[in-house]
This record gives structure tokens, C-alpha cells and sequence, in this order.
């Protein structure tokens, strides 16, 4: 069994496009209650561009009402841990644990059930963060492969254009990162132009929120 874990973005589709002809390949992808309308048709357009393969999505609601947003830089006061210590309310969550509940560990529980023995992943070599394995790494009978591992964006770009690019995301070019939950308010290294994208009502909802958290940075910090 060999499992794509698929985000959506063009890294994850070269890598589609790259292994298309696995009989027997899961495509498997995440979605959270904060996912974009419009990702729920895209990844049946992709599914529909391959019927031969069989396609999975796990879905995990992100419970932030119970955890907080997900930021860069987080004042500890306003989190799980911060509020057993006083009366201020929970706002606040690292973002690797956000993406972990609700994206990465759910994708990897799903991969286990699939019983899979090879998993392709879209991570490249130049990517800001990324996990701290390579291509070819094995772990709990796994073998994790990278098939991209050493391409640059513009080589990525090149070929989805040139293989398939009637499913290339068209927000591509504006934007560098797949998108996820819209009302993520972390990865702002990257994420300024998605948010800058979101329509006015999405936007002005995730520009307040990082307002009031740099509010809160700031009042955690004065000294």
C-alpha cells in the first residue's frame, strides 16, 4: 500500500502528477472546519482528473473556542497553560499544535489504517519549515519518499504548468503557500498575501484577531 499525502498545494499536485500511474495509490488529504469554500470542490475536480485512484479525506474539527487561535509568537498568559494560573481567557495556541491536531497527526492516524508501507510527501529541500527527515527515511515500517526533495519552486511551477494545469490553484503567483484554514492567523512569514486575498468580511474578521494579539504581546512584554 502506498499513500500521497495531498495538501492541496503545487508541491503535493507535481508529486500527483508524478506518481499518477501507481496502481493502487490513496490519495489522502486533511480538511478542518476552517477550510476555504471552494476546497471541497477542488479536490473533487483533482479526483475527477484521476479516477483510477482512490481518493481519502480525513477531517478533524480545530475546537479553537478550546485552544485558541494559532500564532508565531504566543503570550503565554492567554493559553491553556497561562489560564491555570489565572483568570485570563485561553486566545492562544502555538500553530504546530494546531496543525498538528487538526492536520498532521490526523492524516498519520489515517495513514496507519491504510496499513501503507510507503508514503510520498511534497517537502522540499528549500522549504522555510519542513519536517526534520529526508527522502528515503524509514520509521515503524514505513518508507517516507520525497519525490520533489530537490526541485525548486520554479522547476514545480514549470511542470505543473506545462503537465496539468487546468488544476493548478489560481491564486498561485499572489500567493507561495496551499491554502488551508482561512482564518489562520500564524506562518505570517508567508501568509501576508493570503490574508490580504481573503474577502472583506474574512479579512477584516483575521486582521482584528491579529490586532488583538499584538495588543496582547505587547501587554505580556511591558516592563
Amino acid at each position: 500500500m502506498e499513500v500521497l499525502q495531498f495538501s492541496g498545494g503545487v508541491d503535493s499536485l507535481a508529486c500527483l502528477e508524478l506518481l499518477k500511474n501507481k496502481p493502487g495509490l490513496v490519495v489522502l488529504t486533511a480538511s478542518t472546519d476552517g477550510a476555504y469554500p471552494e476546497r471541497e470542490d477542488y479536490l473533487k475536480k483533482v479526483a475527477a482528473y484521476h479516477p483510477h485512484l482512490i481518493f481519502q479525506e480525513c477531517y478533524r474539527d480545530r475546537h479553537l473556542e478550546m485552544y485558541g487561535r494559532p500564532v508565531d509568537v504566543v503570550p503565554i498568559k492567554f493559553t491553556t497553560i497561562g489560564h491555570l494560573f489565572g483568570l485570563n481567557p485561553i486566545k492562544y495556541q502555538p500553530y504546530f499544535e494546531c496543525c498538528n491536531r487538526s492536520l498532521w497527526y490526523p492524516m498519520e492516524v489515517a495513514t496507519r489504517q491504510l496499513g501503507a508501507k510507503v508514503v510520498y510527501r511534497g517537502q522540499r529541500g528549500e522549504d522555510a519549515l519542513k519536517g526534520p527527515i529526508n527522502d528515503g527515511h524509514v520509521e515503524n515500517g514505513i518508507t517516507y519518499r520525497f519525490p520533489i526533495q530537490d526541485w525548486s519552486r520554479e522547476r514545480v511551477m514549470e511542470f505543473v504548468n506545462s503537465r496539468c494545469k487546468d488544476l493548478v490553484p489560481p491564486y498561485y503567483g499572489k500567493e507561495q503557500t496551499s491554502r488551508d484554514c482561512w482564518d489562520c492567523t500564524a506562518y505570517l512569514h508567508e501568509n501576508i498575501a493570503r490574508i490580504r486575498n481573503l474577502p472583506p468580511e474574512k479579512y477584516k474578521e483575521v486582521a482584528e484577531a491579529l490586532d488583538e494579539w499584538r495588543r496582547d504581546i505587547n501587554d505580556e512584554t511591558r516592563w
